[in-house]
């Protein structure tokens, strides 16, 4: 999703609420990424730092540390921060900002470090010199 630099520099605040396009983001610890939404806001605040909210929501899907299955988790993000020189770093365009890289960034950082569901079990409970004896 391109912003508008033009209504940040002009009104000096961007509201924004979209779906992002993040089929271009691959991470092998996230399988897919639905119902993404974005809201949130940019503020200049007349000095090279600029004020961005963002409020991420939507569902993961990770694999299952247990059976490799699919595990779908609620994502619910809540990120505010001051970034020095916005508009340079993001600039897609003359007029367009790409915010995609921050929001990526905040998504890696909410992976699970492991990830089941309830109902997993394990596939194999024994193997060549090994077997699960009591869980």
């Amino acid at each position: 999703m391109d912003l508008n630099l033009i209504t940040l520099n002009t009104q000096g605040r961007l509201d924004f609420d979209f779906v992002p396009d993040m089929k271009d983001y691959k991470s092998p610890d996230i399988l897919g990424l639905e119902n993404l939404r974005v809201k949130g806001s940019i503020i200049d605040n007349g000095t090279d730092e600029y004020e961005i909210t963002l409020h991420i929501t939507g569902t993961g899907i990770y694999r299952s540390a247990i059976n490799l299955g699919e595990v779908k988790k609620k994502i619910d993000i809540e990120y505010s921060d001051f970034i020095k020189n916005l508009p340079d770093i993001y600039k897609k365009s003359a007029n367009t900002l790409d915010i995609l890289p921050i929001i990526w960034e905040n998504i890696l950082l909410e992976i699970p470090i492991r990830a089941v569901n309830s109902s997993d079990t394990f596939a194999k409970t024994q193997g060549d010199g090994w077997e699960i004896v009591s869980e």
